[in-house]
């Protein structure tokens, strides 16, 4: 009986758990951007998302064969941004303060970096193609969009006319501009082109053609193939 019990208990952290760890992250990050005009009037909860997305996103790479140490230097890269930018604000410095944004934008370019590194490893050197793998590699996609956001952030913070029209300019507050930034981000990894915000500098120009090569291949080849996998598989 007790044989039979840790079977289906088994069974049942397996499919109602394992498979959907990717699921539950790709579903918690498209409400985030859904939710973006109301989390940046209120900074309580933007603060407390932020953490959730933390512990997700720990707990994910935990399954992919991410150590503990890791897990703690995802933390600290994490607690670097958010400390950095009230630094900034405490300051009375304008030089100090901006490169502490700077430096800010920099540490959640990193994080964002390595969770796709790991993220990918995991999807690619899965033994089969499930439902969770593609998510994973969904969820991969929309980091690599905001970690072009948090460059283009930080290059904004050092020249504030990178970009035109849409009134992206130096005399937004900085939530209004990091929402457009992330609206620009994800409009050039899908290739969408409205043109309603333009890059200026050579410098952003080059990084919006890097960003939107690297979602045509991602889209084409990678999801595409996981997908083509998946239905084999079925």
């Amino acid at each position: 009986m007790t044989t039979q019990f840790t079977r289906i208990a088994k069974r049942f952290h397996l499919i109602n758990w394992k498979p959907f760890r990717f699921v539950e992250l790709f579903i918690f990050l498209v409400l985030v951007i859904l939710l973006s005009p109301l989390l940046n009037r209120t900074p309580l909860l933007s603060a407390l998302l932020s953490a959730f997305f933390l512990n997700i996103l720990i707990v994910s790479l935990s399954f992919a064969g991410f150590s503990v140490c890791g897990r703690w230097a995802l933390v600290l890269l994490w607690l670097f941004g958010p400390l950095l930018d009230w630094a900034a604000l405490g300051t009375g410095d304008l030089t100090t303060a901006m490169w502490l944004y700077i430096t800010s934008d920099i540490f959640r370019t990193l994080l964002l970096i390595i969770s796709v590194v790991l993220i990918l490893r995991y999807v690619l050197k899965s033994r089969e193609v499930t439902l969770d793998t593609i998510f994973g590699a969904l969820v991969a996609y929309f980091l690599i969009a905001f970690a072009f956001s948090a460059i283009f952030q930080a290059v904004a913070v050092f020249e504030p006319t990178i970009f035109s029209k849409a009134g992206v300019t130096g005399a937004e507050d900085s939530d209004s501009l990091k929402m457009q930034l992330n609206y620009f981000s994800f409009v050039t990894i899908a290739t969408l082109g409205y043109g309603d915000i333009v890059p200026k500098l050579p410098v952003t120009q080059t990084l919006a053609i890097l960003e939107a090569v690297i979602g045509q291949f991602y889209m084409a080849v990678i999801v595409a193939w996981l997908v083509s996998a998946y239905a084999r598989r079925r």
